[in-house]
């Protein structure tokens, strides 16, 4: 991503996200839009949701904003952000009923990251809430076919929804799932990683999937790296 000449918007108002959306219709380069800190609420998404379909918005983060389900309802019902490949909403107040919501909506048809995440460093907006059938959602989901990646650090989700994301058939090009701080158990890590070494086997010689899908868990080393 770092080879192209990006169209930012990460600081600044209301009306500033707005004008910057009207001139961002007007050009070709892709666009990111990085909303940090609970002053950003419902307003921000219908702004961002009244954007032009012409717009491609490839990255949208939003970290510590107050937005919850309601936020999430209505994002995923522009077209606007079908061209979006990078998605984070970490501690926004999202539930399982806005991860649903998010899982079947048919515009995140191209989206390659998904951060659902309760990051460190975060410390406003409100914690995700989100568990097992909020996970399931997306592992039953026909809409995230693209997804490669998945984070899912410090949240609720457990042996259950995790187990469903290494073996849907709905997401064959998931390589990676961050899985740290969840309540995910030492003996459902290890059948997580045993499921995830069977569908490796099962797809080697097939082009249409990702070759492993690598799950970071609380019984791994922790690497960090830093770009």
């Amino acid at each position: 991503m770092h080879d192209i000449a990006w169209q930012s918007f990460e600081h600044g108002t209301e009306a500033d996200l707005e004008s910057f959306l009207i001139s961002a219709s007007s050009s070709n380069g892709p666009v990111r839009i990085i909303l940090a800190g609970e002053h950003w609420g419902l307003r921000a998404c219908r702004i961002i949701a009244a954007g032009s379909a012409c717009i491609d918005l490839r990255v949208v983060f939003l970290r510590g904003a107050s937005i919850g389900d309601e936020g999430i309802e209505i994002l995923t019902s522009s077209r606007v952000l079908t061209t979006t490949r990078h998605l984070g909403i970490e501690r926004c107040g999202l539930t399982d009923r806005g991860v649903r919501l998010l899982a079947q909506s048919p515009h995140w048809i191209n989206l390659h990251e998904l951060y659902l995440c309760n990051r460190d460093g975060i410390e406003s907006g409100s914690l995700n809430q989100i568990g097992d059938e909020g996970v399931l959602a997306i592992a039953a989901s026909a809409n995230l076919i693209h997804l490669e990646k998945l984070d899912l650090w410090n949240t609720g989700a457990g042996d259950r929804g995790l187990e469903g994301l290494v073996t849907s058939p709905n997401l064959p090009w998931l390589a990676n799932i961050n899985a740290w701080g969840t309540r995910l158990t030492s003996e459902g890590a290890r059948r997580c990683k045993a499921l995830a070494n069977e569908q490796w086997a099962s797809r080697q010689g097939t082009a249409e999937s990702a070759a492993h899908c690598w799950i970071d868990t609380d019984y791994d080393e922790r690497i960090i790296t830093y770009e």
